[in-house]
């Protein structure tokens, strides 16, 4: 059997196509449909059909193989599709509102300007999947458990910039999120559980690694802000402790220390209290320059924030 992606196109007559919709909505057609063993089930062949303006709402599609099909403008409203193989079709301007995908392979599926409110895609692989002007959140996606990181992270930065092209930056922000922490669990791959990587990547990825770690403390990767304002109470205090224990203001208590620390962090510099050996002064100096640093970071992260509401 000639299984060519062109063959399988050309097999689709106006007749059989209908045929096969009124099978997929449960109608008797009179006409005999394909179908293949797949992963031990006998689906639906469908592979290559090309359906075009019509309605499957509220259906159950199951065991169905669509992969290489072209679906323009149909609605498949509260339609679930379990089990079913869509790896490189293609959907133009599709109503997904409440749809849900269960166990379906979307590997390499194209969705252009389709709306998937309140759908659900449940574990189903979504690996190079890729999002055009689609209505999609966050909360659509269930990704399959033990997944691997890499996949995750393709996926999540191809959802991120189809948020981004949509205006919806809440959500591209939360999926660059989930994006920079897969990437960080296959770095921690690739340093600590793989036994065969080579010892020069196994300590760059060690020491990415441990830079991503640092940044998703000190900033979630610029998602989180408030993080910012932990880092800055916790360097003002460990500032403040290590001053106090040079005895870098001379005489002072822990409290003017502090209070120094505080100032010097914000770069405010009253000059009321001064350090006077070379090292308390090479850390007031060192404290300011990480002061302007964090304060930078946290004017750009709330800006982000502020602009993309």
């Amino acid at each position: 059997m000639n299984d060519s992606v062109e063959h399988l196109r050309l097999r689709w007559t106006p007749e059989l196509t209908a045929a096969a919709i009124q099978l997929l909505r449960g109608e008797p057609s009179g006409v005999e449909i394909p179908t293949m063993e797949q992963n031990g089930n006998t689906c639906l062949d469908l592979r290559g059909i090309r359906i075009e303006q019509t309605q499957l709402d509220g259906l159950i599609v199951r065991n169905a193989n669509l992969r290489w099909s072209i679906i323009r403008d149909v609605g498949f409203k509260r339609t679930q599709l379990v089990d079913c193989n869509l790896s490189q079709a293609t959907f133009f301007e599709c109503y997904f509102r409440g749809a849900v995908f269960q166990n379906c392979d979307i590997v390499n599926a194209k969705f252009e300007r389709s709306d998937f409110s309140q759908a659900y895609i449940v574990a189903s692989r979504i690996d190079f999947a890729s999002f055009k002007e689609c209505e999609i959140t966050l909360q659509t996606i269930r990704f399959p458990d033990k997944s691997d990181p890499r996949v995750l992270a393709r996926s999540c930065r191809n959802l991120k910039l189809n948020a981004m092209s949509m205006g919806h930056f809440a959500d591209a922000g939360e999926f660059t999120y989930l994006e920079k922490t897969h990437e960080r669990h296959v770095l921690y791959n690739h340093a600590f559980v793989r036994q065969r990587e080579p010892l020069g990547k196994r300590v760059k990825a060690c020491r990415e690694w441990a830079v991503s770690v640092f940044l998703n403390w000190l900033w979630g990767y610029g998602e989180k802000p408030g993080r910012l304002l932990l880092a800055m109470a916790a360097g003002i205090f460990l500032f403040g402790i290590v001053q106090y224990w040079l005895d870098g203001i001379r005489g002072a208590s822990f409290a003017s220390h502090l209070y120094f620390s505080g100032i010097t962090f914000f770069t405010i510099g009253y000059g009321d209290l001064v350090p006077v050996e070379p090292v308390p002064r090479f850390l007031a100096v060192l404290e300011g320059a990480l002061g302007i640093t964090v304060i930078g970071m946290l004017i750009a992260s709330c800006t982000k924030k502020i602009m993309y509401r």
